[in-house]
């Protein structure tokens, strides 16, 4: 039975968290919409989107008639350098909150980020060997690095200072799961790698070390 009390916003519908997110909350009862460039019309019962959020006009227009209650952040855009990263991730955060703002509707945002926050960079950790202190507890400070992460977070607390939601910020080691289009995905990367093995009759070696 659909909840009409509760609007669920997905945002990146089409991705690993967004999809599964999405038909969890459909699921529970939530009247739940899905953002994406490109919408995903795979999931029963989700209402599509389409939307940039680079686009504040084009976003304006998509959102008209969409309210939400609670919004789910779980998309960003891979650009060539950590200073780019945190320009054009932390302006799709705002161009969203910016744009709900006045149906003061939103009460409550979760932003799913993820390691880096804790790693930094991935040229900080993986070209550069710089990693943080052991065990690493929520008390840290930030590291003294660029950040998109960081920088959509803040975006989230300054809207939520000015419209008075609550929020809630998501870090998962690592996704794995499925979506289609989405190769960023270990699970898929080693199900290609075991059907090659098994065709060329090879045997299925990990290729990884044991952590």
């Amino acid at each position: 039975m659909e909840n009409t009390e509760n609007i669920a916003l997905v945002v990146g519908a089409t991705g690993i968290t967004g999809s599964n997110l999405a038909e969890e909350l459909i699921a529970q009862g939530f009247n739940t919409y899905g953002l994406s460039r490109t919408p995903n019309d795979n999931i029963i019962g989700l209402h599509t989107v389409k939307a940039d959020l680079l686009d504040l006009q084009n976003l304006t227009k998509a959102l008209s008639e969409v309210s939400p209650t609670h919004v789910y952040f779980t998309t960003w855009m891979r650009n060539d350098t950590e200073e780019e990263n945190i320009r054009v991730n932390s302006l799709l955060v705002k161009n969203l909150l910016d744009v709900l703002s006045p149906k003061k509707s939103v009460k409550h945002v979760a932003l799913v980020t993820g390691l880096k926050h804790y790693l930094g960079p991935f040229e900080a950790y993986a070209k550069e060997g710089v990693l943080p202190i052991t065990p690493v507890r929520e008390e840290h400070p930030r590291l003294p690095l660029p950040n998109f992460y960081y920088a959509q977070e803040d975006e989230v607390y300054k809207a939520s200072e000015r419209d008075g939601f609550t929020w809630s910020i998501h870090r998962p080691h690592t996704v794995i799961g499925y979506a289609v289009g989405n190769l960023m995905n270990i699970a898929v990367t080693l199900g290609v790698y075991a059907s090659i093995c098994k065709e060329a009759g090879k045997p299925f070696i990990y290729p990884g070390s044991e952590a």
